[in-house]
């Protein structure tokens, strides 16, 4: 006989093995798509690390490729540390970058670069904390399912963005380009590294995941959290207010978000435009699943998901190979990661049969 129990303590082992296996297994799907349409998997493969690492424009290029994925996956650890299934980020980071946008466009012109960034940060915050209030009233005042909508304010997002960049928002000059004016000096973010794109936001995802692992480990909101999202009924009748921190949590996991979306368009592109990359939304909730919700180990899985960022777009230029491959495999390691939270939370028993 077949038993399926649940696990009373995880095994730390499988916590390792797993993520590895979902990402070797994501390899070899995207080298069987590779192989179907007659490319070379390993010729494509080594392509990819030597875009990521052969060079020190590829390691920075992958360093400005990992900074958004981390502070949108940090962000996002903290919704699913309290069991808030946020599949939002998307739409959290694009109001981030046009919140902030907004004051590097219409603002005042003549402030310092340190008060105008620090204006824009906050902003940026402000954004992607608003976003994610929604759902999240929603969910704990009249229980609205919210994968539905953080899945739906993503559209709706979206949609924002590509109302102001045809509209009022676009620069004449860019004749048939949705593109706003390009923003001033002192409303870019400074590069960290000489003769690079790497900026301050790679400073600011490091911070944001030391600090969220500090709240989540050491503060008594961290264990509230903890609490709430093992059980928030429980957590109710202990006296937790449930409702608020909840509201507070998903507040900060949105103002990470829309820090992101700040970063890219202040540190990376110097203006407002629809291609700003919002698809890195839905690849920092694969990030933050492999990390094991921890937002340490999430800078290192940032890392690789930048460099396989990286590495595609150089394989799209020189090979010819779609970038979509790169999309194709973080979407079978997340099949695959996801499907193996089963062997994770519960393990097969056999039994014999006993005899009568």
């Amino acid at each position: 006989m077949i038993k399926v129990i649940k696990r009373e303590k995880i095994p730390q082992k499988l916590l390792i093995i797993i993520p590895i296996i979902s990402i070797l297994v994501g390899l070899i799907i995207g080298a069987i798509a590779m192989i179907i349409v007659k490319i070379n998997p390993l010729i494509v493969y080594k392509a990819i690390i030597l875009g990521a690492f052969g060079s020190w424009y590829a390691f920075t290029e992958t360093l400005v490729f990992t900074t958004p994925l981390i502070l949108l996956s940090v962000g996002l650890i903290m919704a699913y540390k309290i069991s808030f299934w946020n599949i939002g980020a998307f739409g959290q980071y694009i109001l981030g970058a046009i919140f902030s946008s907004y004051f590097a466009l219409f603002g005042p012109q003549n402030l310092s670069r340190l008060i105008t960034l620090t204006i824009m940060v906050l902003l940026g915050l402000l954004g992607g904390a608003f976003w994610a209030a929604i759902p999240a009233f929603l969910k704990t005042y009249w229980d609205v399912n919210e994968v539905l909508s953080t899945l739906l304010l993503n559209y709706i997002a979206l949609n924002i963005l590509r109302y102001l960049m045809y509209g009022t928002w676009k620069d004449p000059s860019h004749i048939g380009f949705p593109l706003s004016r390009r923003f001033e000096v002192n409303a870019q973010l400074p590069r960290i590294i000489p003769n690079s794109r790497v900026n301050l936001g790679l400073l600011f995802g490091i911070i944001a995941a030391l600090l969220i692992w500090f709240i989540l480990k050491k503060t008594k909101f961290g264990y509230r959290i903890s609490v709430i999202g093992g059980n928030p009924i429980a957590a109710k009748y202990a006296g937790i207010n449930v409702i608020n921190d909840t509201i507070i949590c998903i507040m900060i996991s949105g103002a990470l978000s829309g820090l992101a979306g700040m970063v890219q368009v202040s540190g990376v592109l110097h203006l407002l435009q629809i291609e700003i990359n919002p698809y890195y939304g839905y690849t920092a909730i694969i990030i933050a699943w492999l990390a094991n919700l921890n937002p340490i180990v999430s800078i290192f899985v940032s890392y690789f998901f930048g460099a396989m960022i990286s590495g595609a777009y150089l394989i799209q230029l020189t090979m010819k190979v779609p970038i979509g491959i790169s999309s194709l495999i973080q979407s079978s390691i997340f099949f695959v990661l996801i499907g193996s939270r089963f062997l994770i939370n519960y393990k097969v028993v056999f039994e014999k049969r006993s005899k009568k």
